[in-house]
């Protein structure tokens, strides 16, 4: 992770799916509420829906620059809904039915939303798309709030919580009675459906725009999307097929020479991972491989292969901040012999530092859910390989066997329930993180766990939402399925970073845990099985205590530091924020990368020296060592 473009953001459905034919229920809510709730059910066509089992709707629908077509079905008495949208660039869809809600990402494929969290979203989505505040008597109950005010409009609000979902404000319009808004938290993120440009059809009152938004805690925007529709059909039942979700068959791989099985060079640095992938029959170019993300070319990458992008979006991930974000179509991505056609990839302005490494080839992108969807895949750290075994190619890939752990959906990135401390939890399961695990600062203190851990040493760290400060001590235990993984380092986050602060999960589980393995993941079973390495890689702490970088192309000769831990061995030995680093350990910083650097500054032997030549003349020789507290 460093979750993460528009993966992460669940266009919820453009249709409100209004109305169950039935009275209004009781509800545990004072007498003004029932009347308002009443006004409310009145405004939007009253009886006439008593008759109604299914909506469907026909329209455009525009996000992220681009415009295309949309249908959508709601079922009105069970709450199953899908969506299917098609820009010029992919298609998308999104459903829940009988077997759970579903998604098709951008890549064409689909994957279970099925972990806790993503249960409750579910509930309160399926809530929302039927109208629930006029359905179901048992299924929520109700809280009247404060009136608003926006615009010169006045606005009736009420929390409506579903059983077992999330609560949802509704927003009511106090002159037309009808809802304008629902507002409700979904994992990371707060969504916002608003309705507009109401209009009569056969005795309803139904909205022809429909603008949905999602933004994190401190508002920071994570897109939007909006609907215009064209044509609702009120039916007695929808059509049968009307709710089918794509049935997730691999067609887009070739396999050459008919293989079962490819393998890819797999490059370990500094806790960056990066494997092998062409484009359109380039050179073989760097790419981190996510499990917490999707396809991307950095705008650099993008140019040279000579790739034209349009649209554009933004997206949040680590870090309170967000990035733009286009998008181009590749024709073959190739990974060893394994050619996937006609993949769609998102083009994002990364900085010089997360790309560059030095006299090696700059990290191109990132590859993600499209690589998992389509393989097992196994990350070989022994051998140095990825390996690539196709679905729906012949016989399934086998199941492996070792410490297998169920994977579970919120959005696109796997969870997995693990311990900390002795503290239960779910964390993300993300091989794009190249640092420490990472804690959550709301499960942290609900868990009792905060004193420990806000005692860590202060690290500046970031991802595509921007750079936040963190604290690093050493957890006293993890347990990860069957192995106790001893006393890693973790990472403290905030509340305000975006996708690293969320309030649904205990934290995230990136490179410098997993690598102690060699990992398998099959996404057809859902599972994760951690493999034994041999020999085990030796556990060292010490560190320099420093943060630096490349700033751009024309300072490609030294590192700017940007972050000396107080008291840290670094600080000791006289490095200043704002020094030049052009030598390190005798190497031209113009030959390395900053993954090479990051290795050289961290997780090495106990009073290891790295011996640091600044742009002013000094040479510093820092010992190393384990500054986490214990």
């Amino acid at each position: 992770m460093p979750h993460r473009p528009p993966s992460l953001r669940v266009r919820l459905l453009l249709l409100a799916g209004l109305l169950l034919p039935v009275a209004l229920p009781a509800m545990p809510a004072g007498d003004a509420t029932a009347a308002l709730l009443q006004q409310l059910r009145q405004a939007h066509g009253g009886d006439r829906w008593n008759g109604i089992g299914g909506l469907l709707a026909d329209g455009q629908e525009s996000s992220d620059g681009l415009s295309g077509a949309m249908h959508a079905a709601v079922d009105l008495r069970s709450g199953h809904f899908a969506i299917r949208a098609r820009n010029p660039v992919y298609p998308r869809a999104d459903g829940l039915d009988a077997q759970g809600r579903w998604h098709q990402d951008m890549s064409g494929l689909i994957h279970p939303f099925d972990s806790a969290e993503a249960r409750a979203m579910t509930i309160t989505e399926s809530w929302v798309e039927r109208f629930g505040v006029l359905t179901a008597p048992a299924a929520a109950s109700y809280r009247a709030l404060p009136d608003a005010s926006e615009n010169g409009r006045r606005f009736a609000r009420v929390e409506a919580t579903p059983q077992g979902g999330h609560p949802a404000t509704l927003w009511i319009d106090q002159a037309t009675h009808r809802l304008n808004r629902a507002v409700w938290p979904s994992s990371f993120l707060i969504m916002t459906r608003r309705y507009a440009d109401y209009r009569p059809v056969e005795g309803l009152q139904l909205p022809f725009r429909i603008e949905d938004s999602a933004a994190t805690a401190i508002g920071t925007s994570d897109g939007e999307s909006v609907d215009r529709v064209e044509r609702y059909q009120a039916l007695a039942t929808l059509p049968g097929d009307a709710l089918d979700r794509p049935d997730g068959t691999v067609r887009d791989v070739a396999m050459r020479d008919d293989a079962k099985r490819t393998t890819t060079p797999m490059h370990f640095q500094g806790n960056v991972l990066l494997v092998e992938a062409s484009i359109n029959g380039s050179r073989p170019l760097p790419f981190i491989l996510d499990t917490g993300g999707h396809a991307i070319l950095t705008e650099e990458a993008a140019k040279q292969l000579g790739l034209a992008s349009q649209g554009k979006g933004v997206s949040t991930g680590s870090g309170p901040g967000s990035m733009s974000t286009a998008y181009t179509k590749v024709a073959r991505l190739t990974m060893g012999k394994a050619d996937l056609r006609d993949q769609v990839f998102l083009v994002m302005p990364y900085g010089y530092g997360f790309a560059e490494r030095g006299d090696q080839p700059p990290i191109a992108g990132i590859l993600g859910l499209e690589v998992f969807e389509r393989f097992a895949v196994t990350f070989d750290y022994d051998r140095g390989q990825l390996v690539l075994q196709p679905y729906d190619h012949g016989a399934p890939p086998p199941a492996v066997k070792g410490n297998t752990l169920p994977l579970r959906f919120t959005f696109d990135m796997p969870v997995v329930d693990a311990s900390v401390d002795g503290k239960r939890g779910v964390f993300g399961i993300d091989t794009g993180n190249s640092g420490f695990t990472l804690l959550f600062p709301q499960w942290v203190e609900r868990e009792g766990l905060l004193a420990h851990y806000a005692k860590g040493y202060p690290q500046t760290t970031g991802g595509v939402g921007g750079a936040f400060l963190s604290h690093i001590a050493h957890m006293r235990s993890m347990q990860l399925g069957d192995a106790a993984v001893g006393n890693p380092l973790a990472q403290l986050t905030r509340a305000d970073a975006g996708a690293t602060g969320n309030p649904t999960e205990a934290g995230n589980i990136g490179q410098d845990v997993l690598s102690r393995f060699n990992v398998h993941f099959d996404y057809r079973r859902q599972t994760m099985t951690l493999l034994p390495r041999k020999p085990l890689p030796p556990r060292r702490f010490a560190t320099a205590g420093l943060r630096a970088a490349k700033a751009d192309a024309r300072h490609a000769d030294r590192f700017e530091v940007s972050w000396v831990v107080p008291g840290g061995p670094a600080a000791e030995a006289g490095l200043r924020k704002g020094d030049e680093i052009v030598a390190v350990d005798g190497k031209p910083v113009r030959a390395m990368g900053s993954d090479a650097f990051r290795q050289a500054s961290n997780a090495q032997a106990e009073d290891t020296v790295l011996e640091l030549k600044l742009a002013d003349g000094r040479n510093l020789r820092i010992r190393m060592r384990d500054i986490a507290p214990h």
